[in-house]
């Protein structure tokens, strides 16, 4: 996604840079040094999110048609409490009915490291990294790959860049 704010930091300092609208970001950075990135957005809550959301998150919850995927999950999860309840219909319900303004307890858009691996029946309870840490970086790293999830999109229609259309997209870092 584009617009996403990217922190690179260390024992010394923090810099924070824009992702582009491929998804890249770059840093300049001194060699041999610890360092965590973290992606952050939360912005355009309703962007993806619609009454059909609200639909499927209910058929979910009364085990009609479960989630297909660990990121619809995670999108369900809007109070971020690491597992979908009628809890997370009311306050989706709040947030199409314009009752919020931010999410109380989430930010519009969750970052996972595209490298995990979910195991469990309820992803949204694993501890998944929102971040990168690397360990005495030494040379460029391209593949730092993060997926962009839209907190309430549960069917995953959202426009993660602001130039493109509606698709699946992945933050690119180096």
């Amino acid at each position: 996604t584009d617009n996403v704010l990217v922190t690179l930091e260390n024992s010394n300092a923090a810099s924070l840079t824009q992702t582009s609208t491929d998804g890249s970001f770059a840093f300049d950075i001194i060699l041999n040094q610890n360092y965590t990135l973290t992606p952050e957005r939360d912005d355009d809550l309703l962007n993806g999110v619609s009454t059909y959301d609200l639909v499927l998150l209910g058929r979910h919850l009364l085990e009609v048609e479960r989630l297909d995927s660990p990121y619809k999950v995670i999108a369900a999860d809007i109070n971020k409490s690491n597992h979908i309840s009628t809890i997370d219909l009311v306050e989706l319900r709040k947030l199409i009915l314009g009752i919020y303004t931010e999410l109380p307890d989430n930010d519009s858009w969750r970052f996972v490291d595209a490298s995990y691996n979910f195991t469990s029946a309820n992803p949204a309870s694993e501890n998944f990294n929102e971040f990168h840490t690397i360990n005495t970086l030494n040379q460029d790293m391209m593949n730092l790959d993060f997926i962009g999830v839209k907190v309430g999109d549960v069917n995953g229609n959202a426009a993660a860049n602001s130039l493109l259309g509606a698709e699946s997209r992945t933050t690119n870092g180096s």
